[in-house]
């Protein structure tokens, strides 16, 4: 018997008007999506590997001991998973400057089309969490009310079908229909991208991208059930479509954009200009104070050149740890209310489905707020390892320094001096290297969105059960 409703639910979507333009749209979004964020990913590539060589130029060209204090410039390396989803950042590729005492300035880019901005990117997350959850809600608006309005309905329970295999046989043909243009053309945007040889799809990467084609499943079939259950819930089709777009609006479109702004009113925090601003004034204030103590001690000491006395050192040594520990607590706290707002952020936009398929789809992809999170921790770590190359390229000259300050001679240095010194070799200097998360680690992180997801699921075919066990088929 569910083979039969099975069966004709299936014939009757395949035939339908609405199962055409499915394959339409699925087949021409996804193809175009795949051809434009491939070529995408091949331009970037082309600029990874430029910079990449342009930056190890600029520092093995270097001869001078305090271009040590430059820094490095480093470039984030190119994720293959960018060909399916976009992610957050805002670019495929970036270049960041590292410097000592986890010193880091993210290089803007100036030269952008301005249109851009004013759409969205029409990747995987877009076409499955968009456009095909409105192609759920069309193909299942009607599954009951539609057949109710018909008569189809009336006569099927007729036949002492039993509602609950009669209500799973529709859910299983209908979902089907759905997912068979969008699986078809996701295999055909695949092949597209093979066509390109720039495009290398690792075992992790090859993973994720059938985890990706899971978990969108799983998000149109929670969809899929919501429309289900609002159709068990209304006796007209055109009812059922009209609150099926209202409820569409608010799950989709409202909650998860409104809740950045609702929690911002719950947790306040300053802007990033008043935080640097905060910073600056430290910064000046540490002068001023440092120049106060210089005074202070030429006065009780009665000497001119107090850089010689160590226990003067040691007093400004603790003076500046305790005025970047003021910095740095300014930077903190905005940073605990930044990560406070993000987590709840999370938390109240996850009251609709599409913020659970987003973040799981986004770190399964390696291109979420757990990805960026272990980008910047990748750069800390080599920021570490940058100040260590440059205290032993500099040794030599910080003792040279320090002979100087303890012969008591000026502080004036001649060609001869300095000869030695501007005669340095960086072509050692140590590399930035990064790799993205396994695929194992991506999984770990996107649990807890694919249990939700489920639950989603769950409820909602549950309702749409209970709804149709109480539903006049008259």
């Amino acid at each position: 018997m569910l083979s039969h409703i099975i069966r004709k639910e299936l014939l009757d979507q395949l035939l339908s008007l609405r199962f055409a333009i499915a394959c339409v749209v699925c087949l021409v979004v996804l193809l175009l999506s795949s051809i434009v964020l491939t070529r995408d990913y091949r331009e970037a590539m082309s600029t990874y590997n430029m910079n990449k060589v342009m930056h190890r130029n600029d520092v093995t060209q270097r001869t001078g001991v305090q271009d040590l204090w430059q820094g490095v410039t480093v470039d984030r390396p190119l994720n293959v998973m960018n060909v399916l989803v976009r992610g957050i950042s805002a670019e495929l590729t970036e270049s960041v400057r590292v410097q000592n005492g986890n010193r880091m300035d993210f290089l803007e880019v100036y030269e952008q089309n301005p249109v851009v901005p004013l759409f969205p990117e029409v990747d995987f997350v877009f076409i499955s969490g968009i456009i095909m959850s409105l192609l759920a809600l069309a193909f299942s608006y009607d599954a009951i009310s539609g057949e109710r309005e018909s008569g189809v309905l009336k006569v099927v329970m007729s036949y002492s079908v039993p509602r609950d295999t009669l209500l799973l046989g529709k859910w299983i043909g209908g979902y089907l229909a759905l997912i068979a243009p969008f699986v078809m053309s996701f295999i055909a945007g695949l092949v597209v991208m093979a066509l390109f040889p720039e495009v290398e799809i690792g075992t992790d990467n090859f993973l994720s991208i059938f985890a990706l084609l899971l978990l969108a499943l799983l998000y149109l079939a929670a969809i899929y059930s919501l429309g289900v259950f609002v159709s068990c819930r209304t006796e007209i089709a055109s009812t059922s479509i009209t609150v099926l777009l209202l409820v569409w609006v608010v799950f989709i479109l409202a909650i998860p954009n409104m809740a950045p702004y609702f929690t911002g009113q719950l947790i306040p925090a300053p802007s990033r200009t008043s935080i640097d601003r905060g910073k600056l004034e430290v910064q000046q204030e540490t002068m001023r104070l440092r120049q106060k103590m210089m005074r202070d001690e030429q006065e009780r000491s009665g000497k001119e050149d107090v850089w010689n006395d160590e226990d003067f050192q040691e007093k400004l040594r603790i003076f500046h740890e305790e005025r970047e520990a003021e910095a740095q607590k300014i930077e903190d706290s905005f940073m605990a209310k930044i990560r406070a707002q993000t987590r709840w952020s999370t938390y109240i936009a996850r009251i609709s489905p599409l913020t659970s398929f987003n973040l799981a789809a986004l770190d399964l992809a390696a291109a979420g707020i757990n990805q960026e999170v272990h980008f910047v921790d990748a750069l800390k770590e080599y920021s570490s390892t940058w100040g260590s190359y440059s205290d032993e390229k500099s040794k030599a000259w910080q003792d040279f320094m320090k002979e100087r300050r303890s012969s008591g001679s000026r502080m004036m240095f001649t060609s001869a001096d300095m000869e030695q010194f501007n005669n340095m070799d960086y072509s050692d200097y140590p590399r930035f290297t990064f790799t993205y998360m396994p695929f194992k680690d991506r999984l770990q992180s996107v649990y807890k969105d694919v249990l939700l997801l489920g639950v989603w699921n769950v409820l909602f075919f549950m309702l749409a059960y209970l709804s149709f066990l109480r539903y006049d088929v008259r």
